[in-house]
């Protein structure tokens, strides 16, 4: 047995400390007072003892003989839950169960990496519902996750990953799970995950390069190759001289191997491309054609969902308001305008997209109103602008719309503010959010909750209840006393949509009648080609011009009404369907033949 195994078994042993029966242990149980479900990462601070944090089944084993079998007085913290105080009479062998009230919309479910994630759980006797309880694949601490269904399994990568022994694995982390529908746990109960290990055990790199430096991956996708399903990520090679951090050396487009269960280079980008996969991946077909989009913040990168188009970097797109083959310079940005001088966003080559920052700086120079960009996050409740950092975007059935979660820069807390958004294309418009998760405890007691993304392979009953998970950490936040194995790891949220109210209007209803019907293909088709106020009649994605893809929500959402919540699209009869297909071909045409020979009209 090697080394590193024995020191693996011996942390085995030691995480539940010297043995002892469970009549040695006294149980507290934290449960949201909403759910009767256990809460993670609760904070018990007894007097005169040292912390406790509950683990992912909200279980705190008390086994310091010096508060046991006495009235303890604890005091009771959690991000996003209200704290308080009380008293708990602690006997050997019992136990008690404890209510708090939850603040966030989100439920915090449990921790997905780490050691030691039910802990305390296995030292009262309870069981744990993942098979590694205590300790997978020599895991400490593991960063910022992208994952996707490939070949029927879930796959996960991570950026780095921190080990129990030894240093750690900086090329990149990563494992497999079953689907939920296909022998793996319900995503409310956890995620058993199969890391591709070394030979001693540990998480190995799965993008082991020769050059040196870190190497992280997102934008993660799979695509049709002839038949054959690919995996494919975006990659970067990372300055490790701390001087220098965050300074890419080299990054491309890597190719999943299936011999060798690893990436391997596929296509090396020049450093100053324009265009790259960012972020996470999502599907969207438009007029017929299939499409893979990046959010990195936004969804603002798309490309043809072909093998010759992603492997291609000439044929990728930005959405954006600069001209094609143009550069953002926020002196003098190269802005795309119509005849009347209003700004045209769109889908163009070779030219940076628009960004939460290219927003922010457009701004401040004047050279656009905040309102007139269709990526401007606003709070719900009081209008506040949310300057977005990091979000993931998915098509949602339960809302008939596109979702996103995001966390905010300089919010309550610096990245730990989270918040839910909708529009009805990707291309926005991305107005209001709701906050549904907080990791705000005053400035030296926050925490940070970057890089989120959504599973929508988890998503439950038609998408009502939706999962997402992020990196829970002291970084950036200010906090100089990271969580116990709780801290640089991955914690997960269930978020039920039907507390979130309505964000948008009813997508595809052009004319606010409430309903989406042959009058809202009237109003698209009669002011298509047009500018118009930013949202307003048939501009479903607020770039203040009416074009062929703001058709988009309608056909989605053809027969439905604002009454009818998050049903099903109605069918329409068939002549009707027929005469409105012969109808959108028709404009479509007209509409493509007049925009190509629109005067100052680029090309592709």
């Amino acid at each position: 047995m090697s080394s590193l195994r024995i020191a693996i078994a011996v942390l085995a042993v030691l995480s539940v400390g010297t043995p002892r029966t469970f009549a040695d242990v006294f149980q507290i149980k934290v449960v949201d007072s909403q759910t009767g479900r256990g809460v993670p990462l609760v904070e018990l601070q007894p007097t005169g003892g040292t912390k406790l944090i509950t683990d992912s089944n909200g279980i705190v084993a008390l086994d310091d003989p010096a508060l046991l079998n006495k009235n303890v007085p604890f005091g009771f913290q959690s991000y996003g839950y209200s704290g308080w105080g009380q008293t708990v009479q602690t006997t050997a062998g019992g136990s008690v169960q404890i209510a708090i009230d939850r603040r966030n919309v989100a439920e915090r479910l449990y921790r997905v990496t780490g050691p030691g994630i039910y802990a305390d759980s296995v030292e009262t006797g309870v069981t744990a519902p993942i098979i590694n309880p205590l300790h997978n694949a020599n895991v400490k601490g593991q960063d910022s996750v992208q994952a996707t269904v490939y070949r029927n399994q879930i796959y996960w990568f991570w950026g780095d990953t921190l080990y129990e022994v030894g240093f750690g694995n900086f090329r990149t982390a990563g494992a497999r799970s079953k689907l939920p529908d296909q022998g793996g746990l319900d995503p409310s109960v956890g995620v058993n995950l199969s890391y591709f290990v070394d030979s001693s055990g540990s998480a190995r790199q799965m993008m082991p390069l020769s050059d040196p430096g870190p190497v992280w991956v997102d934008g993660l996708f799979t695509v049709n190759d002839d038949g054959n399903e690919r995996m494919l990520t975006h990659y970067s090679r990372m300055n490790a001289d701390p001087a220098h951090a965050f300074e890419v050396l080299e990054h491309g487009l890597a190719l999943y191997s299936d011999a060798t269960n690893s990436f391997l280079r596929h296509r090396i980008y020049a450093a100053n491309a324009p265009i790259t996969p960012k972020g996470h991946a999502f599907r969207q077909t438009v007029d017929g054609q299939d499409y893979i989009y990046f959010a990195e913040d936004y969804p603002n990168v798309r490309v043809k969902a072909d093998w010759s188009s992603v492997t291609d970097l000439t044929q990728w797109e930005a959405y954006t308001p600069l001209q094609a083959n143009t550069r953002f310079n926020a002196a003098a940005p190269p802005l795309e305008t119509d005849a009347a001088g209003n700004v045209v966003f769109g889908w163009k080559k070779n030219s940076d997209p628009l960004s939460a920052d290219m927003v922010s700086k457009l701004v401040q120079q004047g050279f656009i109103e905040r309102d007139d960009s269709p990526f401007r996050l606003e709070d719900h409740a009081t209008g506040r602008p949310i300057q977005l950092h990091r979000a993931s975007v998915h098509w949602n059935d339960y809302r008939q719309n596109y979702v996103m979660i995001g966390t905010e820069s300089f919010g309550a807390s610096f990245l730990g503010e989270v918040w839910f958004s909708e529009a009805p294309t990707p291309e926005g418009p991305w107005a209001d959010a709701v906050k549904v998760a907080t990791h705000d405890r005053g400035s030296s007691n926050d925490y940070t909750f970057y890089n989120p993304t959504s599973h929508p392979f988890f998503d439950q009953e038609g998408g009502r209840f939706i999962y997402f998970e992020g990196t829970y950490a002291n970084t950036f936040s200010g906090n100089n006393s990271p969580t116990p194995v709780y801290d640089y790891n991955q914690m997960m949220y269930r978020l039920d949509l039907a507390t979130i109210p309505a964000l948008t209007p009813l997508g595809g209803d052009f004319d606010d009648d409430g309903d989406v019907d042959g009058a809202d293909f009237l109003v698209w088709q009669r002011s298509l080609g047009t500018a118009v106020p930013s949202g307003t009649g048939a501009d479903a994605d607020g770039n203040g011009r009416v074009e062929s893809f703001d058709l988009a929500p309608w056909k989605l959402r053809f027969g439905r009404s604002a009454a009818s919540g998050g049903a099903q699209a109605a069918i329409p009869e068939p002549a009707g369907a027929t005469l409105l297909a012969i109808a959108i071909v028709a404009t479509l045409h007209k509409a493509r033949r007049a925009y190509f020979a629109a005067p100052g009209f680029a090309g592709e």
